[in-house]
């Protein structure tokens, strides 16, 4: 329904506030499973996550600060369509690793896996009886 209402009446304030909100409230868990966790692999996860965090904020400043400048050089670096591809792997960080986290909380021997370079959560459950 957001998506919907941003689209139609171009809530740019209100979308930039409820995003910042949102990360804001998953920061603490974030860290607070990072410092529980020993997995080397899952603490990867979260530095990726931080990595395109800040890699996607620094496309999106930038592209908003020099925006009449870039957009006349011959090749534009595109910082907001940047920013799209960070946070997209952002997210997919982030949920990586909180699926890693609470599956090792539940006990079901979660392991970090690679296909093409992109890693994801096996999960092994034991089988009660």
């Amino acid at each position: 329904a957001f998506a919907t209402f941003h689209s139609l009446f171009r809530f740019d304030l209100g979308f930039k506030i409820h995003y910042i909100i949102l990360a804001l409230l998953c920061l603490p868990r974030m860290y607070k499973y990072y410092i529980h966790t020993t997995e080397p692999a899952a603490k990867r996860l979260a530095h990726l996550y931080i990595l395109t965090l800040i890699l996607g904020g620094m496309c999106w400043l930038l592209d908003r600060t020099f925006c009449d400048t870039v957009s006349t050089w011959y090749i534009n670096p595109q910082g907001h369509a940047l920013w799209h591809i960070f946070m997209g792997f952002n997210a997919y960080f982030a949920n990586a690793f909180l699926q890693f986290c609470r599956a090792q909380q539940r006990e079901w021997r979660p392991e970090i896996r690679h296909v093409l370079g992109l890693p994801y959560v096996k999960i092994f459950k034991v089988k009660s009886e």
